[in-house]
């Protein structure tokens, strides 16, 4: 069944893109379920890096369902669809928490789309990347080629919309749409080394990094928000914990407070 499933192990949660009967393509309900998702990620498991992945080992994303088109897509169904995917692109995208992508096999349409509203990309080597929305006769959402746009430039986000031109792995990274490439066999224990890592510095500290940098890049607006948040980390107890954890040679233990 077709689903979006968390788990949560030593402060780094996984969010899984559960449909690998359908190359792990997103319905409608799955869009729905990501809000939720990383909400009891963050707020109720408490955890301080999330990385997303699809379920099995032959893809990342293969886009949204397109199955459900006919019955869910067409005339004014459209916007209740693109509503379910934005608040999913939304919600890994403004998460408090860094969000990394595991990228596998097929990440096609919505999986770019899903992919682009990480903080970062790490693919494995059979990683293939498309945005073929032009083969269906859509339009591909403007906030997701924004975001594309962003990360490989307006020639190349145009190349890409315009042609529905594949990349591999390598390629992707040479255009900047993925960050670091690995071997397929790499890939796993690559994301959950750096996830752990992440869980184990300073949450303060990583939350401003990720809002100062969305707010340079204006997805978010609220410059009261950063240097609030810059604030706090300059009264917080893990600034006094990192400190002297440094003079005396030892791990800090971070509380995020």
């Amino acid at each position: 069944m077709a689903a979006i499933t968390i788990r949560v192990a030593d402060g780094v949660g996984t969010l899984v893109i559960d449909n690998p009967e359908r190359r792990n393509a997103m319905t409608v309900e799955m869009y729905e379920a990501v809000p939720p998702a990383v909400n009891a990620l963050v707020a109720e498991h408490g955890v301080r890096c999330i990385v997303v992945r699809g379920a099995g080992s032959d893809a990342f994303g293969a886009g949204s369902d397109v199955a459900e088109f006919p019955r869910r897509r067409l005339h004014d169904g459209g916007a209740a669809y693109e509503s379910a995917e934005h608040a999913a692109w939304h919600a890994l995208a403004s998460s408090p928490v860094p969000v990394l992508a595991a990228i596998h096999g097929a990440c096609m349409g919505g999986g770019v789309a899903v992919a682009v509203h990480c903080d970062v990309r790490y693919a494995a080597d059979d990683a293939v990347f498309a945005v073929p929305p032009a083969r269906l006769g859509l339009a591909y959402p403007p906030a997701a080629v924004a975001r594309l746009a962003d990360l490989v430039g307006p020639g190349t986000a145009k190349r890409l919309l315009f042609t529905a031109a594949r990349l591999d792995a390598h390629e992707a990274a040479a255009v900047g749409l993925v960050d670091v490439v690995v071997a397929k066999s790499e890939l796993d224990d690559l994301v959950a080394a750096e996830a752990r890592r992440i869980a184990r510095l300073a949450p303060l500290s990583v939350a401003a990094a990720k809002l100062a940098v969305d707010t340079h890049l204006g997805y978010r607006d609220d410059r009261g928000e950063l240097a609030a948040l810059v604030r706090r980390c300059y009264d917080s107890d893990d600034l006094r914990e990192g400190i002297a954890a440094f003079l005396e040679k030892r791990r800090p233990r971070f509380a995020g407070r």
